[in-house]
């Protein structure tokens, strides 16, 4: 009879399926999740370490609201990849060389994953019980509020690509295009797949536990001398000879009550014998029991692995690198990981309690184990119409608005900047390049060139470049305002004109508020006759005209006039003469006398 082999990867998941509008993964046990795809909220190299302690609250704030019974995964994902720039057609020249030049150009890409699970009754059948999956349903829809509410970039998955995710994991491919499988070979000290070897690095032996007494949310690095905030392990974006590293971060959260029992009766058992090294795991013992009685954190059990794929002759200086930093981290990574092939299932997405917790689990308090998870991403592209390309600290394009006003995120109101430098630093040539872009978008450009840095540039785009000489000054006229300006911007060319009025009739002295407002009432008006000139009045003015002459003439209290001289007033109102023709007729009210007359003369 022929032997057969066990294929240990069609036991990890049982179903994929899209239900009450979440996609759920269920893993071979009946364990249900549901996958985020998300962008750490703290840029890298922002040097701020109040960023890094907003984030660990809200991953604190998440693992108080899904509570005992439930599990948090957080995959980090850190590949190569190959830059590529899609040129759309009819693009200049300038612009088609200058993402030529990067095209190819090698770069580390981070991908986060954030995965909640909800435990598995234990035994040998599940069986459905309805107030457990809406309770599964409520934490999800929490957490997903959570990080909506501080503003952090995430959605979920949908059923293809949370189909696509577990197939790249388990190829260990996450390169842009197509993958596909091939064979795996496993060993004590690594994986074999195709020319590449996958290896596992659990940061803890259980058996010794070297971690740091004191751990933080961020960690401090010197640059130039001066201390500035980076993440724990920042490092990890900078594997040397590694095309893909995958930190997978898990934390269990058991039922306390029954761990605190634990926790108390070893206490006990380590105080009965008198022994220096029982003294001081009592006092550890005692001492994360009083912090559990005063704070809000929870016992979880956690795993962290860091999962690295190079080639074969590079083992030796990836395991170096990672030793050597983590090292700096106070971290010691275990060195007896020769069950490889099990870590590699266990780090599935929506595998967290696949981990066996006699040697894979270490117990320890939340907030501390939070502190290790990797908080950081890369500078993208701004969400802007307005795209002006710069290169970041990868030496990669990432366009930005340099207006801070034109994007999604508005960061001002006023889009004045200035570029400053030594001589020869490249001040003309980096404002060349952001003039060319803005022009290419269709961007009126006004410069005030005194070195002649721009007339190549205004040549090349066929502007108008106008020089300036003492023989040929250049003049222009601030009162004069298209139609156009008038109806889409006359507030600020008021403003600017009233300003130009003040400074040569004032100076530097303020104008007082009756001036502001006759200079103001005067452009005002200048503008609106000259926008708006007077043809002739409408019959429903003439009416509203006539309405205040009779209401005038009442008023006088001359009836006798009123009534003998009212054939007069409609004559002068509706008279079709030229206002030299009537200019001897009797007006009957003198008060209206510089009204009619003005009604004349614009008529």
């Amino acid at each position: 009879m022929a032997k057969t082999h066990k294929k240990v990867f069609d036991g990890i998941f049982a179903q994929l399926e899209e239900t009450d509008g979440d996609v759920v993964l269920f893993d071979a046990k009946g364990s249900p999740s549901v996958i985020f795809s998300m962008t750490n909220p703290v840029p890298r190299l922002c040097t701020d370490p109040e960023r890094y302690m907003l984030f660990q609250d809200v991953l604190a704030n998440i693992v108080q609201t899904l509570g005992e019974g439930y599990a948090l995964q957080k995959q980090d994902i850190f590949c190569r990849q190959s830059y590529h720039h899609e040129i759309p057609d009819g693009a200049e020249y300038l612009t088609r060389s200058y993402f030529a030049y990067f095209d190819g150009r090698g770069y580390t890409e981070i991908k986060t994953y954030l995965i909640i699970t909800q435990e598995a009754p234990k035994g040998q059948f599940v069986q459905y019980d309805p107030k457990r999956w809406l309770d599964f349903h409520s934490k999800v829809s929490k957490v997903d509020d959570i990080l909506s509410e501080k503003g952090i970039r995430h959605r979920r998955l949908s059923k293809p690509e949370v189909a696509e995710y577990i197939h790249r994991f388990m190829a260990f491919h996450f390169w842009h295009g197509a993958f596909s499988m091939t064979n795996f070979k496993a060993s004590d000290e690594y994986l074999r797949t195709g020319n590449r070897i996958i290896r596992s690095y659990p940061l803890v032996d259980i058996d010794e536990i070297n971690l740091p007494s004191v751990v933080r949310p961020y960690a401090e690095t010197s640059v130039n001398g001066y201390p500035i905030a980076t993440d724990v392990l920042s490092f990890l974006a900078e594997v040397p000879h590694a095309d893909c590293v995958v930190f997978n971060q898990v934390v269990q959260i058991p039922g306390q009550r029954k761990l605190l029992r634990k926790l108390q009766g070893k206490a006990k058992r380590h105080g009965s014998m008198p022994d220096p090294s029982n003294k001081i795991a009592k006092a550890d013992i005692e001492e994360v029991l009083n912090i559990l009685a005063v704070d809000s954190s929870l016992l979880v059990n956690t795993n962290f692995n860091i999962i690295v794929s190079c080639a074969p002759d590079k083992v030796t200086p990836v395991t170096s690198y990672l030793e050597t930093k983590l090292y700096e981290c106070g971290i010691m990574p275990s060195r007896t990981a020769y069950n490889q092939l099990e870590l590699f299932i266990d780090s599935f997405p929506g595998n967290a309690y696949g981990f066996n917790p006699d040697y894979d689990l270490f117990l320890t308090l939340s907030d501390a184990a939070l502190c290790l998870f990797f908080k950081e991403h890369l500078k993208g592209c701004e969400d802007t119409p307005l795209t002006t390309y710069y290169t970041d600290r990868r030496g990669l394009p990432v366009c930005i608005d340099i207006t801070g006003k034109e994007g999604k995120v508005k960061m001002t109101d006023n889009a004045n900047f200035f570029c400053i430098g030594p001589s020869g630093s490249g001040k003309s040539f980096h404002m060349n390049s952001v003039v060319r872009q803005l022009l290419e978008q269709d961007t009126d450009v006004v410069m005030v060139d005194t070195g002649d840095s721009y007339e190549g540039i205004c040549g090349y785009f066929g502007g108008t470049y106008i020089s300036y000489s003492k023989e040929k000054p250049i003049s222009m006229n601030p009162f004069k305002v298209t139609r156009e300006e008038y109806d889409l911007n006359f507030g600020e060319k008021k403003n600017f004109l009233k300003s130009l009025i003040f400074l040569i009739f004032k100076g530097s002295e303020a104008p007082s508020k009756i001036e502001d407002m006759l200079v103001n009432q005067t452009i005002v008006e200048y503008y609106e006759a000259y926008f708006h000139p007077f043809d002739s009045f409408t019959p429903d003015e003439r009416d509203g005209l006539r309405q205040k002459l009779l209401v005038a003439a009442k008023m006088e209290n001359d009836y006798d006039r009123y009534a003998e001289k009212m054939d007069d007033i409609e004559e002068q109102i509706s008279s079709p003469e030229p206002p030299a023709q009537i200019e001897n007729k009797a007006l009957v009210l003198p008060s209206e006398e510089r009204r009619l007359k003005l009604i004349r003369q614009c008529r």
